[in-house]
């Protein structure tokens, strides 16, 4: 009981010499905290913001390894500075190509996804002036439109696809023509000139049945482009970074602990000469 009794009393005279500590250099400490505040507030205003928007794209072509060689290749252009590629390939003018930071462009699956979509992909852009945004979205479309790869298995779908709404065109044309005989009371003849036996109702359903199929294929040629646009860039207010909440939280404590750090240094030194003499 005695020796928690102690413990408490040594706690409590600890607790009141650090608020006498603070209360004695209680200005000092608040200056330096608010010379800290002052400068990461001067670092905010002064250093370049980044925006950062993301760009939301469909492709049943582009897969999740090239989405990677295209992030790799366009930010080591980036680092390198080599801004006159970098404006080729983006479409851009130099001096807009020099205000990228990063170019992400990043695979998004999903276990119930549906595989004949296409697969969703996220591009992400760091940029110092949120005014090139509509023009880098459309070079970046682009870009991933025209590279040679996707350009040839575009151009084989859309072959696939015109091959087949031409097949069913004529199909359909000749299921027209067998069911106009019908209607006129003309006989049907195989090409062993045997009689055939038709049913006009069949006739018909075969007909929807292909008509629909000829939809579908005409729709997945209007959607045949590598790239579907989902969702664009958004021009936010605010810029990614810096954060001003993290530079004054930074500033703040920053500036206290090197208070403290120079009182203690002045007690240390203090110390040591009160020993010397």
């Amino acid at each position: 009981m005695e020796s928690n009794f102690n413990d408490e009393i040594n706690i409590q005279d600890l607790a009141i010499r650090i608020i006498r500590y603070f209360r004695k250099y209680f200005n000092f400490i608040l200056v330096l905290t608010i010379i800290g505040l002052v400068i990461a507030l001067f670092v905010y205003l002064t250093l370049p913001k980044t925006f950062e928007s993301k760009l939301i794209v469909m492709s049943d072509i582009l897969t999740e390894s090239y989405s990677k060689e295209i992030t790799e290749s366009l930010n080591n252009l980036i680092k390198e500075g080599n801004s006159k590629t970098l404006a080729t390939k983006l479409d851009l003018s130099e001096s807009e190509s020099e205000l990228i930071n990063k170019i992400n462009v990043e695979s998004v699956k999903k276990d119930n996804q549906d595989k004949e979509i296409g697969e969703i992909f996220i591009v992400t852009a760091d940029i110092r002036d949120k005014n090139i945004l509509p023009k880098l979205q459309t070079g970046i479309i682009q870009f991933l439109r025209n590279n040679e790869f996707v350009r040839v298995r575009v151009d084989q779908k859309k072959k696939y696809f015109v091959s087949m709404i031409n097949k069913i065109e004529s199909e359909i044309k000749s299921l027209d023509s067998l069911k106009k005989k019908l209607f006129m009371g003309q006989p049907i003849y195989s090409k062993s000139s045997e009689m055939m036996l038709v049913d006009p109702t069949n006739i018909y359903s075969k007909v929807v049945e292909l008509t629909k199929q000829q939809w579908e294929y005409k729709n997945d040629l209007e959607l045949v482009d590598s790239i579907q646009l989902i969702e664009g860039f958004t021009s936010f207010e605010k810029p990614a970074s810096p954060k001003l909440s993290v530079l004054l939280a930074i500033g703040f404590f920053g500036g206290f602990f090197v208070a403290i750090f120079i009182l203690t240094l002045k007690h240390l030194f203090k110390l040591a000469n009160s020993q010397q003499s």
